[in-house]
């Protein structure tokens, strides 16, 4: 995600609790303080709750997160996160994607739906629910 966002020449810092050859490692996001204008992450789906509210709360403008489709379900979210800060929008993807690990042959399609999820703080209120295009895998692969 990182260098994507960095060819459309905006800033990015990018960060992981463990190193994973990439961005700046040991940093735990849920006990950041840095304020920043917009924040996109692919969180860990067991503390996506919790992702969700720091990244609310340390968002200026937009905080975008990359989950399973399936968190739109739950009775807990409903209770919480989204009665007291729903998503902005939510962008289905139309086609299932995988993620390998480096290295690994890539094969076969994706068996688990993914979406984005966006909370714009400028946005009306209410959640716009959204497709992606078909045709982004064969762009990406």
């Amino acid at each position: 995600m990182s260098k994507v966002l960095e060819t459309t020449g905006s800033a990015v810092r990018s960060s992981d609790l463990h190193d994973r050859g990439f961005g700046d490692p040991g940093i735990d996001f849920t006990k950041a303080g840095v304020r920043t204008q917009n924040i996109i992450t692919n969180p860990p789906y067991n503390s996506a709750e919790e992702f969700v509210r720091k990244g609310v709360e340390l968002s200026e403008k937009k905080f975008a997160l990359l989950l399973r489709l399936a968190f739109l379900e739950g009775a807990n979210r409903a209770k919480t996160i989204y009665s007291e800060c729903p998503p902005s929008r939510v962008w289905v993807f139309s086609e299932r994607i995988t993620f390998y690990m480096d290295g690994a042959t890539r094969k076969g399609s994706g068996t688990t739906a993914y979406a984005w999820f966006v909370w714009d703080k400028n946005a009306p209120s209410g959640t716009a629910l959204s497709w992606l295009k078909p045709g982004y895998k064969k762009a990406y692969s």
